[in-house]
C-alpha cells in the first residue's frame, strides 16, 4: 500500500518531466499520413499518429537486469509514438484518446491527420478515452474550450472518479486539474461512466485493464469478421515490453495490476489471434501478436 501511494504521489511530476525525454529524439517531426488497420462489415479503423517519439530506458523497472533490459534500446532509447485511433462507421465517427493536444512539448498533429481523412472536429460524435493521462485527454481542449462540439466523451467510472477524486485533493496536481477541466468543459456531454465490459457502442466492447491507471481500459473491437483490440497503454515500449512483460514504466501507477492486465490481454490476442493497437507502439501501432517464451512477439501490420 505504502509503495502503491508513492508511486501515485509522484506520478505526475514524473509524467511531465518524462514527457520531454519522449520527444527529445523527435520533436517537430512530421507525422505520417492515417494508416488504415481494420477495414470489415462497414466499418474502417484508422491509426493517426499525434506525434513520434522515443522512450528513455530510464523509464523503466522490472525484474530484468540493467544488461538484460539495455539489450533492447539503442543509445538508451527504443521508438514510440502517441497514436490515436478513428472508428469510422458509415457517418459515425469516434475518436479512441486525443493525444496530448496544446498540452505537450511536441507538435499535435492530430487535426491535420484527421483532415487528410476529410474530417473536421464537429464530425465527431464520440470520444472513447482508454484514461486520463494528459496525453490522452489534452486534445480535448483548445484555449479553455472543447474541440470537439458534438462529441460525446466515454469513461470508464473507475477512472474519472479517480482523476475527479484527485483534483479535489491536490488542485495543484496538472493531470487531475486537466481530467476536471475536461469534465466540466464537456458536462452533461460526459456519458454515464461506463464499467468494463460495458458495449461502448455497437461492436465495441470496454475491457477492464486497471493497473497503468485505475480504470485504465482496453476496447475490444467486432467489426463483420475480423477484431481488434485497441491496448491503450498496455505497452510504453514494445521492443522491450513485449519481450519482458514485465518491465514498467514509471508511468504504471499499481505496477502488480499493471502485469497482470497486459500479461492477461496479450495472452487473448495471441490465443485467439486478435490484432492489437496501441498508443505508443509505433506508427502506425498495430499488428499480431504470438507466445515467445515467457514473453511474446509482436508483427507490426507494416
Amino acid at each position: 500500500m505504502k509503495t502503491n501511494f508513492f508511486r501515485s504521489h509522484v506520478f505526475c511530476m514524473s509524467f511531465l518531466l518524462s514527457l520531454f525525454v519522449f520527444f527529445q529524439a523527435k520533436a517537430g517531426q512530421a507525422s505520417e499520413q492515417p494508416a488504415l488497420v481494420l477495414d470489415s462489415g462497414g466499418v474502417k479503423v484508422y491509426a493517426i499518429e499525434d506525434s513520434p517519439g522515443s522512450m528513455d530506458i530510464s523509464l523503466f523497472r522490472g525484474p530484468a537486469s540493467p544488461e538484460q533490459r539495455s539489450a533492447y534500446f539503442k543509445d538508451g532509447k527504443v521508438p514510440s509514438s502517441i497514436n490515436v485511433f478513428l472508428i469510422k462507421k458509415e457517418d459515425r465517427c469516434s475518436l479512441i484518446d486525443t493525444g496530448f493536444g496544446v498540452f505537450g512539448p511536441g507538435h499535435s498533429a492530430l487535426m491535420e491527420r484527421l483532415a487528410d481523412i476529410g474530417l473536421t472536429p464537429d464530425k465527431i460524435d464520440a470520444v472513447l478515452l482508454t484514461h486520463m493521462h494528459m496525453d490522452h485527454i489534452g486534445g480535448l481542449l483548445k484555449d479553455g474550450k472543447r474541440l470537439f462540439p458534438n462529441a460525446g466523451i466515454y469513461v470508464a467510472k473507475a477512472e474519472l472518479d479517480y482523476w475527479l477524486s484527485r483534483a479535489a485533493r491536490e488542485p495543484g496536481n496538472p493531470n487531475a486539474r486537466l481530467a476536471q477541466s475536461v469534465a466540466e468543459t464537456y458536462g452533461r456531454d460526459i456519458a454515464p461512466p461506463f464499467t468494463p465490459g460495458t458495449e461502448i457502442q455497437p461492436g465495441v466492447t470496454a475491457l477492464d485493464a486497471a493497473g497503468h491507471t485505475p480504470g485504465h481500459t482496453v476496447f475490444h473491437i467486432r467489426a463483420g469478421d475480423k477484431e481488434l483490440l485497441i491496448v491503450g497503454d498496455l505497452l510504453h515500449a514494445a521492443a522491450l515490453q513485449f519481450p519482458l512483460p514485465e518491465e514498467c514504466p514509471s508511468y504504471d501507477m499499481d505496477v502488480p495490476a499493471a502485469i497482470k492486465s497486459r500479461k492477461r490481454i496479450l495472452d487473448m490476442a495471441a490465443e485467439k489471434g486478435i490484432p492489437v493497437a496501441g498508443m505508443h507502439i509505433p506508427f502506425a501501432g498495430a499488428g499480431t501478436v504470438n507466445k515467445a517464451g515467457a514473453g511474446y512477439a509482436f508483427t507490426p501490420m507494416r
